[in-house]
Parts: structure tokens; sequence; C-alpha cells
């Protein structure tokens, strides 16, 4: 008895969020961040497979930002545009499929994240306002769309391609 209790007590205490919910967009953070209304309760989402350029200037910014060779404020108005992108996606009140393993540490569910049948995470690298989030297991079909996106020069990739470049390494 004592076991199930205290397994119970673990799993209970576990950072997960398992499956597909449907929930309601609060608010865009930025262009791969959201917050969504799921059960009633309003959870910041991660998107997965994408990576976007900065939005909010940090000391990891400034740190990073020296490290590939470009200007802060080059990768801030990318990051500006991605988060505008987002924007027009995505509209306060629009219903989503929410579809999560698990959170980060941050609590943050890391989701990929469908509207009206389009899977955001594609589209944001297809019309070229995001790289692929290399640190993790991604799609590979998001490879080809990247490569596209960068040589039809889309979105991001028409403003600043050498910056872009860098970014997405």
């Amino acid at each position: 008895m004592l076991k199930k209790l205290i397994m119970a007590s673990v799993l209970s205490s576990l950072p997960l969020f398992a499956g597909e919910s449907t929930g309601v967009v609060t608010k865009v953070i930025d262009g791969d961040t959201l917050t969504v209304m799921i059960d009633k309760k309003e959870e910041k989402v991660r998107i997965l497979y994408i990576d976007t350029p900065a939005k909010y200037s940090s000391a990891k910014l400034e740190k990073d930002a020296k490290k590939m060779g470009i200007a802060v404020s080059d990768e801030l108005a990318l990051g500006k545009l991605a988060s505008d992108y987002a924007s027009r996606f995505f509209k306060k009140g629009d219903s989503v499929l929410v579809d999560s393993e698990k959170k980060d540490q941050s609590g943050r569910i890391l989701a990929t994240v469908t509207k009206n049948g389009v899977d955001y995470s594609s589209q944001m690298i297809e019309d070229g306002y995001a790289c692929i989030y290399k640190k993790a297991a991604y799609p590979g079909e998001l490879e080809k769309a990247l490569k596209r996106a960068k040589e039809e020069k889309k979105g991001l990739w028409s403003i600043n391609y050498d910056v872009m470049n860098k970014v997405c390494k």
C-alpha cells in the first residue's frame, strides 16, 4: 500500500502534459511561444521543432550575437517580424490543437500546435520565419522546407539572409 501511495505521489509531481488537447489562444509571446487556455488553465506553450530570432534583448542574446558575429539590433528586428507573423497566424480566441508529451524545466508545454489543420511549425519554416530547432529530434521534412525557404528567399531570408544563415546554424 505504501509503495502505491509513493508511486502515485511521484507520478503526480512529474511535469508531464501528455496527449492532444484543444485550447484557445490567449496571447502570442513571440514567434515560437504562445499562451493557450487549456482546461480552464492558461498555459505557456513552446512550439516544438522551430526557433525564431529573439524578440527581446537579454544577456544571452548579446553573448550569442557576439559569438555569431551579428548585431543584436539585426536579430531583434528579425525577431519582431517573426513575432508579427505569429500574431497574424494566431489571433486571440483562435481554437488550436496542442499535441504534447511533456513540459520543460520552466513549466512550458512543449508541443506542436495546429490551427484549422495547419501545423504552425511547418508553416513558419516554409514561409521563412523560423529556423529548425536542431538541439532535439525533428521531422526530416522540415529540412526540405527550410532549404526551399532559403533558396526562394522567403520571409526573413529576403530581409537579412546573412543574419538568418548565422541564426539558423
